[in-house]
């Protein structure tokens, strides 16, 4: 079982970009991470989210979320590393921000079973963000990751 709260408090004292965001982790379930941001922390000069915050936020839930289901599978000793990502900006995001960054089932099995079979290889991973404030999608993002066994 995964205990949320105790990989936020991992993930903040690695990277304190998040505490500073005040990025917070709300839920992990069926390869989604749900996580929310308060606007103030990540504003610009318009009085919207920031689209490097946005940018980073839902870089960093690429990962949180690939981290959590190679853990939720006992697979603790993983690399993992954006290689590219598409952005797509669709409106401005102007209050609290929410973020769901999710896996399908069919794009984690064959990396499951690569990494489970002890392949020491890089293998792609594809993951999505979305990124709502309120019930609009402000931002999505699909990025390809990098995943590897550690030595």
């Amino acid at each position: 079982m995964i205990d949320l709260k105790t990989f936020e408090a991992e993930c903040r004292a690695d990277i304190p970009l998040l505490t500073a965001m005040q990025l917070s982790f709300i839920s992990y379930d069926k390869l989604t991470l749900t996580m929310e941001a308060p606007l103030a922390p990540n504003i610009n000069n318009k009085g919207t989210a920031f689209g490097g915050s946005i940018a980073s936020i839902c870089l960093f839930g690429g990962w949180a979320v690939a981290t959590l289901a190679f853990i939720d599978n006992d697979i603790h000793n993983t690399e993992i590393v954006v290689y590219k990502n598409e952005m797509t900006f669709e409106r401005p995001a102007r209050g609290h921000l929410t973020i769901k960054a999710r896996i399908e089932s069919e794009e984690l099995q064959p990396c499951l079973a690569r990494l489970l079979a002890n392949d020491r290889k890089r293998i792609r991973l594809n993951i999505h963000v979305d990124l709502y404030h309120d019930e609009d999608r402000c931002a999505t993002m699909d990025g390809l990751y990098v995943v590897w066994l550690k030595d």
